[in-house]
């Protein structure tokens, strides 16, 4: 099984599929075509084969900022949707940490794409909410599931009245 993550890229990505018994692959993107994986890219790489089970989407871009267009995301659906044994990850964390005219487009709510979407999300980047740590996922229910993680908690003790 491979995920397809373009570079540049959040540095957890690799380590996050090998953990989960993946083989990450990882596809160059370049600054000509602003660090955003391109249709092109993707159909003409070597790495999408029969193996490839996940495409790692993050837009806005941890860390080069980039932003896919409508027009980008739609191009890359097309793609996937040529592909019914892959999924997308679209970790949409900086979705509102952008700057006009940039807009975000999330890849779930293009048409054929929530069933094949794991969206991740979460509330403390775009509510400056430092430490908490407060993400969800969003996905169809054929393949989500029920999870809590905690991850770096410090509590103070005692708890605050609003937390106990």
């Amino acid at each position: 099984m491979q995920v397809l993550i373009p570079a540049p890229f959040w540095v957890s990505y690799p380590e996050i599929a090998k953990m989960a018994g993946a083989k990450p692959v990882i596809i160059d993107c370049t600054a000509q075509d602003d660090f955003l994986l391109t249709p092109a890219a993707l159909q003409a790489s070597t790495s999408l084969t029969p193996a490839s089970r996940l495409l790692i989407l993050c837009y806005p871009s941890n860390p080069t900022g980039s932003v896919y267009s409508r027009k980008d995301v739609e191009a890359i659906a097309e793609v996937v949707a040529d592909h019914p044994r892959l999924m997308v990850l679209s970790d949409e964390i900086y979705e509102h940490i952008i700057y006009t005219p940039a807009e975000h487009h999330s890849f779930a709510a293009l048409p054929g794409m929530y069933d094949c979407t794991l969206t991740v999300n979460g509330f403390y980047k775009a509510f400056a909410m430092t430490g908490w740590r407060l993400g969800y996922l969003a996905a169809p229910s054929h393949v989500a599931i029920q999870s809590q993680s905690t991850s770096g908690a410090c509590l103070p003790f005692p708890l605050p009245d609003c937390l106990s």
